[in-house]
């Protein structure tokens, strides 16, 4: 489930506002300025360690076509259509939820997804109130339980 709030935030083209943090992160995190990188090259990149199994060509042409169609579909009808299913089921699963979500990532970025669709909305103003269910503050500091260990810090950074 976390690759339906994924491609919402994808498809809608969500960002947030430069700041000075997002600025040293991006020099942190990345080997070469944020603003030269070649994202289609980058795409393929990966520590040699990481490929379980090398793409075969026709995976690579397949993406190389969604990477050149994809911006011919930025304002059709069918993305809009396709924002609203997604949105149609993150709903579902917020409200059979109580807002909760199926874990930590998933709350995270289905309440981004709200946010997103309108910081004013009553689904996002339920969601800040059960962000809370997640966290506790332990003798070393802050805490997000969830049920993967790997990915549970991944929302409070």
């Amino acid at each position: 489930m976390v690759y339906l709030p994924m491609s919402y935030v994808y498809g809608a083209r969500g960002t947030g506002a430069s700041t000075a943090l997002t600025e040293a992160l991006k020099d942190e995190l990345f080997t070469q300025p944020y603003d030269s990188i070649d994202w289609n090259k980058a795409r393929n990149q990966c520590a040699q360690e990481d490929l379980y199994y090398p793409h075969p060509l026709l995976q690579d042409v397949l993406w190389w076509a969604c990477y050149k169609a994809e911006p011919m579909l930025l304002n059709s009808s069918l993305r809009r259509w396709a924002l609203r299913e997604v949105m149609r089921h993150v709903h579902y699963e917020d409200e059979n939820t109580r807002y909760v979500c199926i874990g930590p990532v998933n709350k995270v970025l289905n309440m981004l997804c709200c946010w997103l669709e309108d910081p004013k909305s009553e689904a996002f103003k339920r969601h800040l109130p059960r962000v809370a269910d997640f966290l506790w503050v332990a003798e070393d500091g802050m805490k997000m339980q969830g049920q993967d260990p790997c990915l549970s810090p991944f929302p409070t950074q």
